[in-house]
């Protein structure tokens, strides 16, 4: 059976975006886009998912004071989730895009206001010590 082509005239809806609820959730890291970010540094994108079609994104801006520390908690998070760690340049390149993609991770979620709206936002990358003992009334400093 053959098919002829025929463009498609009707518009497909996006995939409706569900962002994740307030609290710790184990995810995925889907994709990891290299960009720059508003003020100039070169930042990765992560996109992360989670069950129920959950999703959000989390930015890590390269060149910052606390640059290390966060991509430290990344790695540890993944570590925790079973994947040992390569002896690789972790900084920003395609090498450290590519070992993040398809990586189970922990996270918390904060409401954050952004632009005047209130959003649940990825806040942190846990250790599984900090996603096992969460409490709500845990909040983690931003280091």
């Amino acid at each position: 059976m053959s098919y002829e082509y025929q463009r498609p005239k009707e518009v497909r809806a996006a995939k409706e975006f569900f962002p994740f609820e307030v609290g710790v959730h184990k995810a995925e890291i889907k994709n990891v886009t290299l960009d720059e970010s508003s003020k100039g540094f070169p930042m990765f994108v992560l996109r992360v998912v989670g069950d129920g079609d959950a999703s959000g994104f989390y930015n890590l801006t390269f060149g910052q004071e606390h640059t290390a520390s966060l991509l430290n908690y990344l790695l540890a998070s993944i570590e925790d989730n079973g994947v040992e760690i390569p002896q690789i340049d972790f900084d920003y390149n395609e090498e450290t895009a590519n070992f993040l993609k398809g990586k189970e991770v922990y996270i918390e979620i904060k409401e954050r206001r952004y632009k005047g709206k209130t959003e649940n936002k990825i806040a942190f990358f846990l250790n599984q010590d900090e996603f096992e003992g969460f409490d709500q009334e845990d909040d983690f400093d931003e280091e």
